[in-house]
């Protein structure tokens, strides 16, 4: 289940509704490789773990069948729906679909909530029908300055994207951003309240080894997304040339298939828990050069007491930006003499770890984030 930071963030905050004995409906996309199994998996997983007490998950698409019919019948209202309610010159992309929005309305015709709650901005037009929402207050969780996201993106328009995020943040009550860089933006932009609702990680088991005795001196976790790509393309080709010979390097995750096998490292593809993987690592590696918002892989790191070596995108949404437990550079040289310096300088490491799991323990624990989350439902 939890293979994605938004699936993680989503199950943590069912687990803190169920702590607090909320009546929960959850909502979501229908699997669209018409996998029923695996919907009935997710179904399953929810309700056995009382997660929720009313699953609904939704069509983006009605079938297709006739394709003359389809196109008149669904694909030609929702193109004069995108014209009618996004501008034109904007570089989010327009997810919503008048059968997934449809969808969303009969759950709200059907009952009252007082709180609705929807992940990411590009899904804002789920509740613009007022009438439907009646009294409920309506939060956002932002997960990402979702402009930044596209800034690279051919013909990027800086001034229309970002007043159409900022546009449809206002349609809610209540806005949460996971970072402070972000929740400062909201704050300079939008009208509702914004609320900093960090990322949450689940706290490792932690049973580690003496340094002396851990296998690993270096561990990489990455998926296989465009920044991931290139960020390792970036570590493997300007920094590992520079690192001395020997180093048990250990790289977990989807991005191993963007790793050449010249490179001696050992590969783990999939992992169910990483607690024994950090357990037995010295020091953690986040060579990331594009991207934004906070990074899930430096978190656990520092959850497990680890520090982590990482490029300036490494620390974004960190709190605080030194004695945060990372050694942070761009520069390959640099880089490679940071892990160099960690894994020879006990107390220089020592001291790391430290700043590592205060960090951790003060701005991400379980009962940091549920603290700030009974302020918003009380």
């Amino acid at each position: 289940m939890q293979t994605a930071g938004n699936k993680t963030r989503a199950i943590h905050l069912l687990k803190y509704f169920n702590e607090r004995g909320y009546k929960v409906d959850f909502a979501s996309l229908k699997h669209e490789t018409a996998d029923q199994d695996t919907e009935q998996d997710t179904i399953d997983w929810i309700k056995s773990n009382k997660l929720a007490d009313n699953i609904f998950l939704l069509p983006r698409k009605p079938g297709k069948g006739n394709p003359v019919t389809y196109f008149f019948r669904y694909k030609l209202w929702d193109l004069f729906y995108y014209w009618r309610t996004y501008p034109l010159k904007s570089n989010i992309p327009t997810f919503l679909t008048l059968k997934l929005k449809h969808s969303f309305e009969a759950i709200l015709k059907a009952n009252r909530y007082d709180f609705i709650l929807i992940s990411y901005v590009q899904c804002a037009e789920l509740i613009s029908n007022t009438k439907l929402v009646g009294n409920a207050k309506t939060i956002v969780d932002t997960h990402d300055f979702i402009t930044a996201q596209f800034k690279n993106k051919r013909r990027f328009n800086l001034g229309v994207t970002f007043e159409d995020e900022i546009n449809r943040l206002n349609l809610f009550n209540e806005i949460w951003a996971i970072s402070p860089e972000e929740q400062y933006i909201f704050n300079q932009f939008c009208k509702p309240a914004v609320k900093l609702i960090s990322l949450i990680v689940d706290e490792p088991v932690l049973e580690q080894k003496p340094f002396n005795e851990r296998k690993y001196d270096l561990i990489y976790v990455a998926s296989d997304n465009i920044h991931n790509i290139n960020s390792a393309k970036w570590f493997f080709e300007k920094v590992y040339p520079l690192l001395p010979p020997g180093l048990n390097i250990c790289v977990v995750g989807k991005i191993n298939k963007y790793i050449p096998l010249e490179y001696n490292v050992e590969r783990v593809v999939f992992a169910k828990k990483l607690d024994e993987y950090y357990n037995n690592a010295k020091v953690a590696l986040c060579p990331m050069v594009t991207g934004t918002g906070v990074k899930v892989k430096v978190v656990e790191a520092l959850a497990a007491g680890l520090p982590v070596v990482c490029s300036f995108r490494g620390i974004d949404g960190l709190p605080n930006k030194l004695h945060n437990g990372c050694l942070v550079s761009d520069d390959p040289t640099e880089f490679a003499s940071n892990i160099v310096t960690l894994l020879n300088d006990k107390i220089l490491y020592d001291i790391q770890a430290r700043y590592a799991r205060e960090l951790f323990d003060n701005s991400f624990s379980k009962n940091v984030i549920f603290d700030a989350l009974d302020k918003v439902f009380n």
